[in-house]
This record gives structure tokens, sequence and C-alpha cells, in this order.
């Protein structure tokens, strides 16, 4: 099974450490392409456009053509895949922050990118279900970003919003929709925070003994 890296280490690509989808939610889980968010020293995933596209691949917000018509656009304009990444980097910390300390001027920023998205009026395919598409003229070097600014939107008029959660590892501080019966869920994931949490208290529990 996959493990994160320790907090301050310098991360693969995406090629190499495949994305974590473990938000519960499309727009939760672009706020965790930070390693480590809450350590001194965060680990950035989306260092380039190529990652950004790896993540979009698998989180499933563009589909294999639009992946390697952007990569083709990217190639041939390195500073605008560039400029698209700054932009979706500092989105990133819009809903970073909105979701976990909401407020009016957050709301407005997020208005701000649902005037720019494209409307939504088709549906296609998002691994085995359907999901709202974007579909622009040209290379749109923020397609990836738009399910992403839908899916913040839907969460926040669903009322779902309140279920949202941090990880009780302050270092790793990654968001998830606790979407448990007694909103009990105290980790990212068990697999990872959870199992090195349970871990920590045995060593504590054993130098104690």
């Amino acid at each position: 099974m996959q493990q994160r890296e320790s907090p301050g280490m310098v991360y693969p690509s995406y090629r190499v450490f495949k994305p974590k989808l473990v938000g519960g939610a499309l727009c939760l889980d672009f706020v965790n392409t930070v390693e480590w968010r809450g350590a001194p020293r965060p680990s950035e995933r989306l260092t380039d456009y190529g990652e950004l596209l790896i993540w979009a691949d698998a989180a499933e917000t563009i589909d294999r053509k639009t992946h390697l018509r952007l990569e083709a656009a990217a190639a041939r304009d390195p500073g605008a895949a560039a400029a698209a990444v700054a932009e979706a980097i500092a989105f990133r910390e819009t809903l970073a922050a909105l979701f976990t300390a909401p407020r009016p001027a957050l709301v407005e920023r997020l208005n701000a990118w649902l005037a720019r998205a494209p409307e939504r009026r088709r549906l296609a395919a998002a691994g085995e279900d359907l999901a709202w598409a974007a579909r622009r003229d040209g290379d749109d070097f923020l397609a990836p970003v738009w399910p992403i600014v839908w899916s913040a939107a839907d969460l926040l008029v669903s009322g779902q919003a309140v279920r949202v959660r941090s990880c009780g590892d302050r270092r790793c501080a990654w968001l998830f929709l606790d979407a448990a019966r007694g909103r009990h869920r105290r980790w990212c994931s068990m697999e990872g925070c959870g199992n090195r949490a349970k871990a920590r208290r045995h060593y504590k529990r054993h130098r104690a003994a």
C-alpha cells in the first residue's frame, strides 16, 4: 500500500506517487494537493502543468482526449500553462481558507471563479458516473479546474459544508467530508494518518511499560 512521505520531503511526480483522493468531494481533494499542509515545510504537488493534468486525470475532471490536447498546447505555450497553474494554486488556497474559516470575502472570490466558468450544459462520463462537463473552444488551460469550481459551489449550497473536517494530525491538515452517521471520522485516512497515530500510541505505551 502506498504510504505518504514525511513532512518536509520533496515528493516525486504524481506519475510515481499517485494522487490520494480521500476528501469525499472533488474540491476537497483539490485542496489536498499540498502534502503536510500544516507542517512547517509543506510539499507542493502541483509543481507544473503536467502535474495538474495527471491529478485531473486521476480525479476525472478531464478525459484522456482533453489531457493530450492540453499537454500539446502547454508544450506550444509554456508561459500560459505556467500562469494557469499559478491561478489554480491561488484558487486552491481560497478553497482551503473557505472550508476552514469561511468569510464573505472568500465566497466572493469563489463567485468570481463561477462567473468565469463555462455554463453547465452538458453531461459527460466520469468513470462509471456522469458529471457536468465544460466545453469551450480553443485551448482553455483552466479546463481541469472548472469542475472543481462547480464542486465547491455545490458543496456550499448543499448544506454539507458543515461536515468538512481537518485531519486529526495537525501536520497533515488535509480536508475531508465526514459522511459518518455519528460524524466521528478523525483522520484523512486510517491507512495513513490513522495508522501512524496508532503506532505512536503503541510506542508510548511500550516505553511507559
